[in-house]
């Protein structure tokens, strides 16, 4: 099966927020009784996803700016890193409110 690039870059970009998200989880310990606590987790776990979404957005404009091998689509790559980056930053954002949730758990 014959992938486009632009499906291809979907399914990586998925596939590295995914295991972005992933790794952020398994290092997360489990919710805890205090949502303060928990909404500071997630705070943090959106600064390390907007962190990521900076370098990917960083390698977009160094590939546009053509680095690396003159074979390679630096396009194709732009395009792939921007796609990684929007899937972090949306995740981030997802993150963010669910925090602001905690928060207002906390506030009670």
């Amino acid at each position: 099966m014959r992938l486009s690039t632009r499906t291809f870059a979907k399914t990586i970009a998925l596939g590295i927020a995914t295991a972005v998200l992933m790794g952020t989880v398994a290092s997360a310990t489990e919710p805890t009784q205090d949502p303060a606590a928990n909404a500071a987790t997630l705070d943090k776990q959106a600064a390390d996803l907007r962190a990521t979404a900076a370098k990917h957005e960083s390698m977009a404009k160094a590939h546009r700016g053509g680095a690396g091998s003159p074979k390679m689509n630096h396009e194709g790559m732009a395009r792939h890193c921007d796609e990684i980056a929007k899937n972090l930053r949306a995740a981030a954002k997802e993150s963010e409110e669910l925090a602001a949730e905690y928060r207002k758990d906390a506030a009670k």
